[in-house]
């Protein structure tokens, strides 16, 4: 049988390995979130200020 597990040196799963993978991905994801959401803050904030200072005054007319 070919499988690509990764085995201690006892020959049991190397469950510490598994785990420090599942946390470098878990940060990779939340990097990645993280990233994205700043991004849309960013862009919505940027956006209310464009519209803001384009508007014409009411009181101007």
């Amino acid at each position: 049988m070919n499988n690509d597990l990764k085995y201690d040196d006892f020959g049991n799963l190397d469950t510490d390995y598994y785990v420090e993978q599942a946390y470098a991905m878990r940060n990779a994801y939340y990097a990645e979130a993280i990233k994205s959401a700043v991004s849309r803050a960013k862009a919505f904030f940027s956006s209310l200020a464009n519209i803001r200072f384009t508007q014409t005054p009411v009181h101007s007319k």
